[in-house]
């Protein structure tokens, strides 16, 4: 582990929350419902069952497309590098069609909900 990579993780430890630390109806749903099952999949299996077709995993070039509809961007390693860090906090808050972004320490999702209005950031404690 790398000193940038170790001193974000501290830094996700000291701000992830739990359930009980969020007021977003969508996100609870998500804690309940794909993160707080015990099962048998990797994460990245539990995303993909709990959103279905609309998760694009994204690589190296990552781009941000309007939509009307939910969609979902995930992205690996978003703290691995001071790069990935930088270009991870671009997209979580400077991005218009991001509404949700969820910080889960190895992987960030970009989300696009039209029915929620206000953008939101969560940092969420994986494994719970």
């Amino acid at each position: 582990m790398t000193p940038h990579a170790f001193k974000e993780y501290i830094k996700y430890r000291w701000y992830a929350k739990t359930r009980h630390g969020i007021h977003s109806p969508f996100v609870y749903a998500f804690i309940d419902n794909c993160l707080g099952i015990k099962s048998a999949l990797s994460l990245e299996e539990r995303i993909n069952a709990y959103f279905g077709d609309v998760v694009e995993w994204m690589n190296d070039k990552i781009e941000i497309q309007s939509t009307n509809k939910l969609s979902v961007k995930a992205i690996r390693g978003i703290h691995a590098t001071a790069r990935a860090t930088n270009q991870w906090n671009k997209l979580a808050h400077n991005t218009d069609d991001v509404i949700i972004s969820i910080d889960l320490h190895s992987i960030g999702l970009l989300i696009y909900n039209p029915d929620i209005k206000e953008k939101q950031h969560f940092v969420l404690r994986y494994p719970l």
